[in-house]
């Protein structure tokens, strides 16, 4: 019998403007089994346009997107999470510890990772840290979780969070349905308002 597969999890942020003085802060959590890696990598190079070296929602096209979207849907992921709250601009950091304190016990004890790569935000990464300490403090996350930051351009598999969220806020936002459409046809995708 196979041992059972390790579970991985990549984590992007998003935001969008809602209103005067409001915004949608989210994450998007894009599950993966660690066999799968290779293939997912290799799919999403297809994409990538030559001399970049990862790919971004914001900076496609929207015939992009849509190819991107596809390749996505049909790669083989355990599914998705997007948490969102309304913040202000100043209030975003806030949002995002609040989100991460939901989702990185999920992802553990509901969802069976083992292991979350955030992506990096430089000096900010501290404030991630912080809430990954008090959380195993508290003893909503186990010490041997491990939940650490790469850089974008690390693996394309930090490119996955990405476009889930931006194909979200495109879709919700700025009438761009498509991409959105063709993900959550492909793979189970939570939306979960905070």
């Amino acid at each position: 019998m196979d041992p059972t597969p390790q579970r991985i999890a990549y984590v992007d942020e998003t935001s969008a403007k809602t209103g005067t003085g409001t915004r949608l802060y989210g994450l998007a959590t894009v599950l993966t089994e660690a066999r799968h890696h290779q293939v997912i990598a290799a799919e999403m190079a297809t994409v990538l346009p030559p001399g970049r070296d990862y790919l971004h929602h914001y900076d496609e096209t929207p015939v992009r997107r849509a190819a991107i979207a596809k390749v996505i849907a049909n790669l083989p992921l355990d599914g998705a999470i997007v948490l969102t709250e309304v913040a202000s601009s100043q209030q975003q950091e806030r949002a995002r510890t609040r989100l991460l304190a939901h989702l990185l016990p999920r992802l553990q004890h509901d969802e069976g990772v083992e292991q979350v790569f955030l992506e990096s935000r430089s000096g900010a990464d501290k404030h991630d840290r912080r809430t990954r300490e008090r959380l195993r403090s508290s003893r909503r996350i186990s010490t041997d979780f491990r939940v650490d930051h790469i850089a974008k351009s690390a693996t394309a598999l930090i490119w996955l969070p990405d476009f889930v969220a931006g194909a979200y806020i495109a879709a919700r936002f700025h009438g761009e349905a498509e991409p959105w459409e063709m993900i959550t046809t492909g793979h189970v995708v939570d939306v979960i308002s905070l």
